[in-house]
């Protein structure tokens, strides 16, 4: 059945007059669109923008609460405000540091902090010179040994290097005696010993000579010593002391100072062990020279 259309659709032809009021029309409509649309947002600045403004506002504030503070009536109760303040995110502007002074004026004492020799001062005047020493009145010193006086070997005998043995030529200073050991370290035989007297009163320092010799002649390691403030020995003693004689060969030791009411008794005991695992070694003790010099 015929139709009223064409079969192209191409061959149909526009009104030009409907095309120009089409194309007014829209045109119309885009103008008033533009006029009435809202105005675009501007966008945020960046977080790290907003922070840096965030901590400068907060920095004059708390500036301009310490300038309040500092204000505060007469009479109301201060603290003490530290002279650096240090707000944390925040850069605050150089302060003027005080200037501290030396806590000398001493032109001497400015100089030896730069490390310059002084040149507009005078050194300082020497010191005086100590005073001399002297003895105190009532000084006294007393030596007591083998040749000297004041000794005496208690319980000596006689049994080859098994028994007491005599050294040297007799004279003070160089003779000496080798006391036979307990043969125990810890315990004595209390009827062999030696002893040196001395009669002085006063505080009395004591010193021991240490002969020179083999372990059958200086063999103690250690000696031990009790002083007593009398004449002889018995009851407690008022010190006691020990010395290594076989590192001490040769030398005087000191060892303290005691007390005498008069006279002053200084007894070597024999407690040592003379033997080994390989059998005896005839170690003795050596009793030599002793002084005491004492002040009253």
């Amino acid at each position: 059945m015929p139709t009223d259309y064409p079969d192209d659709p191409t061959d149909v032809m526009l009104d030009p007059a409907l095309i120009a009021a089409v194309r007014a029309r829209g045109q119309g409509r885009r103008a008033l669109a533009e006029e009435t649309a809202p105005a675009p947002e501007e966008k945020p600045p960046p977080v790290k923008r907003r922070l840096v403004v965030i901590a400068v506002a907060a920095a004059g504030l708390v500036v301009a609460g310490i300038a309040v503070v500092g204000l505060s009536e007469p009479g109301a109760p201060t603290e003490a405000m530290p002279t650096h303040s240090y707000l944390p995110g925040a850069i605050t502007p150089a302060e003027d540091l005080p200037v501290e002074s030396s806590a000398s004026t001493d032109p001497m004492f400015a100089s030896s902090a730069l490390g310059l020799v002084p040149t507009t001062t005078t050194p300082p005047p020497a010191p005086p010179p100590p005073p001399v020493e002297r003895a105190p009145s009532g000084a006294k010193t007393v030596t007591s040994g083998p040749g000297c006086g004041g000794y005496r070997s208690v319980g000596s005998y006689r049994d080859g290097r098994r028994g007491w043995v005599e050294h040297g030529d007799g004279r003070c200073g160089s003779a000496f005696v080798s006391v036979p050991m307990s043969g125990d370290a810890r315990r004595d035989d209390s009827s062999s010993y030696a002893m040196w007297t001395f009669a002085a009163a006063g505080t009395c320092e004591v010193s021991v000579h240490v002969p020179g010799g083999d372990l059958t002649a200086v063999g103690g390691n250690p000696t031990v010593y009790f002083v007593y403030d009398r004449n002889g020995v018995g009851g407690a003693p008022v010190a006691s002391f020990a010395i290594k004689q076989v590192d001490r060969r040769g030398q005087w030791v000191t060892a303290g100072r005691f007390r005498s009411s008069g006279t002053l008794t200084v007894q070597l005991l024999n407690r040592g062990q003379d033997w080994n695992r390989r059998g005896p070694t005839y170690a003795h003790h050596a009793a030599g020279a002793v002084k005491a010099h004492c002040t009253s």
